[in-house]
């Protein structure tokens, strides 16, 4: 409990500068990934504990209520244990999802989870910076508390489909990193993007 109290307090406010640090300097930053997954890949059996902190799912909710068509193809960047993969398969029950997570231990869970819940739901290990999926071959990408890669998940999202970002518990502070993550969204190629808080986190749309 101890050790949740800290890091909800600390956080949140590190995330936001991490958010930006990404967004601004991706190319110096691409070492961390592989520090990123070493270290969840030590963090996955307990991970799955932390979906069950009051509030984590509210803001991905705020997003999911943004998708006013069903979409039928979905990828879930960075899925961890499968949190928001789960979530989007019960909120449009027709749509074929897949999560990806660089983390084995991670995507195993998920795996063991979906089916323990009758979910059909495809993971596999992969890199958020290099998707292992063709141009334009999703309605909807998602990713929650991770690195972005706006470029990435752009290329394989279909020309008016979406790209989520979500951050659970950063608001404020993902808020103030928000202005330069869209503009490389921008960049990539998005049409239309914008963000907005959602209880304590917040989350963000890039339109194709």
């Amino acid at each position: 409990m101890e050790v949740k109290k800290a890091a909800l307090t600390w956080g949140p406010a590190l995330m936001g500068g991490f958010v930006w640090s990404f967004a601004k300097y991706p190319e110096k930053l691409r070492w961390a990934t592989n520090i990123y997954g070493k270290s969840f890949s030590l963090m996955s059996i307990a991970y799955e504990n932390w979906t069950k902190i009051e509030g984590y799912g509210e803001a991905l909710d705020a997003a999911l209520d943004e998708i006013r068509t069903p979409p039928g193809q979905v990828l879930d960047v960075a899925t961890g244990t499968g949190f928001v993969a789960t979530r989007v398969a019960r909120r449009f029950p027709d749509a074929t999802i897949r999560g990806v997570d660089i983390t084995p231990e991670m995507v195993a869970i998920a795996q063991h989870q979906a089916v323990a819940d009758g979910l059909l739901i495809d993971f596999q290990k992969a890199d958020s910076a290099a998707l292992p999926f063709d141009a334009d071959e999703f309605d909807l990408v998602i990713l929650q508390n991770s690195i972005v890669y706006p470029e990435e998940m752009l290329r394989v999202v279909r020309k008016g489909g979406r790209v989520v970002v979500v951050y659970s518990f950063a608001g404020p502070w993902v808020q103030m990193a928000w202005p330069e993550l869209a503009r490389r969204f921008e960049q990539g190629g998005a049409e239309y993007v914008w963000g907005n808080r959602a209880g304590s986190g917040f989350f963000g749309v890039a339109r194709k």
